[in-house]
């Protein structure tokens, strides 16, 4: 038993030495990531980052480097542009800057559907341009598959929920696949406010659509996002859903600010009408007469979907979802009122079933 005893620390130690070498090993391997790749997976790290270096401020003066506008191309990349992006960054769509240690953390939710045509130009297009601003990014494409009217607002809320389970995201980019920046001093980060970012785009000669326009590409921290519950999923097909998020943002008490109308520009790619995204004609009376009342038990608390597969492509997070149809109480009274607005016998609209027959 003395000897036992005696031999326990020399062991002890041993062990120690031996997991102080295999972590020297790791740290040089993922230096040796960062050197040839410029980037490093965060996800696949199994050792902890040291959070009390994160306090330095270089990555918040990048504004200051960027200067004028990038070129646009609407054309897909090549074969060899496309493989020199995936080596570029880790595969699901993310990059993490190098000598950047507080870099903005930021997931760019894709809602999609039936524009296979435009995603590799989208994705040629931005990731350069977010690699020049030092930002700590990913993709995600949320991609819906079933016989629903396209449901933009209700995508992004399965974005930002389904993004969170792989890393802590601060800032949450919303982001049309059609719409690409043309200044690279708009910057691709939340700041103190919600942001509108898609100011000025080619469709509308540079001007803003309307006063309270909100659609296209927003910013909004996360804590904003949870305040304002997310978005209504009542909105199906086009249009509604926009004008609902800058009424939540209003209501709690927040900001919509603006970059520059000469820094906010963008181009819009063409496109027809797809038949699953037809106009939301009864969008203006839910916008008036029932959004208000339904903030507080319509959104992020309510979202109802189901995750057909989460896929890690070399340039985004494919996430392809099923979404199902929600209802949502009022007093009596206001239902028959609503249902009478919308030219409807009952509360057809108002107090709708789940229903999941129409996947």
């Amino acid at each position: 038993m003395q000897k036992k005893s005696q031999c326990f620390p020399i062991i002890l130690c041993l062990a120690i030495l031996l997991l102080y070498f295999h972590n020297m090993s790791l740290l040089r391997t993922m230096k040796e990531l960062q050197k040839n790749f410029k980037v490093f997976p965060l996800r696949n790290l199994i050792f902890s980052l040291n959070l009390s270096e994160l306090n330095k401020s270089y990555c918040k003066n990048i504004s200051k480097s960027l200067n004028g506008t990038v070129e646009i191309k609407h054309q897909a990349p090549s074969f060899s542009e496309r493989k020199a992006l995936a080596d570029s960054v880790f595969v699901g769509g993310e990059y993490v800057p190098v000598g950047c240690d507080n870099p903005d953390h930021v997931a760019i939710i894709v809602p999609f559907r039936d524009r296979a045509e435009q995603l590799p130009v989208f994705l040629g297009h931005i990731h350069p341009f977010l690699m020049l601003q030092s930002i700590h990014y990913r993709i995600y494409l949320v991609d819906q598959q079933d016989n629903n009217e396209f449901n933009r607002a209700a995508l992004m809320n399965v974005g930002f929920k389904e993004s969170l389970k792989d890393f802590n995201w601060t800032c949450f980019i919303f982001h049309d696949v059609d719409t690409l920046p043309e200044d690279v001093r708009n910057l691709y980060s939340c700041p103190d406010q919600p942001r509108h970012m898609a100011v000025a785009i080619d469709k509308w000669n540079y001007k803003l659509l309307y006063p309270a326009y909100f659609g296209g590409v927003v910013a909004l921290r996360r804590e904003h996002y949870e305040k304002i519950n997310g978005l209504s999923n009542q909105f199906w097909g086009w249009g509604g859903e926009d004008d609902d998020m800058a009424a939540r943002i209003i209501s709690q008490n927040l900001s919509i600010t603006r970059p520059s109308q000469d820094v906010a520009r963008y181009t819009m790619l063409k496109h027809k009408h797809e038949e699953g995204n037809k106009e939301n004609k009864e969008r203006f009376e839910m916008l008036e007469y029932v959004s208000p009342r339904i903030q507080k038990t319509d959104g992020l608390n309510n979202l109802n979907y189901t995750i057909v597969s989460i896929t890690e492509e070399p340039l985004f997070t494919r996430v392809v979802v099923r979404l199902f149809r929600l209802g949502y109480n009022t007093d009596k009274r206001w239902r028959h009122v609503m249902g009478k607005r919308l030219g409807r016998k009952g509360t057809s609209l108002v107090k709708m079933k789940t229903d999941k027959s129409d996947i």
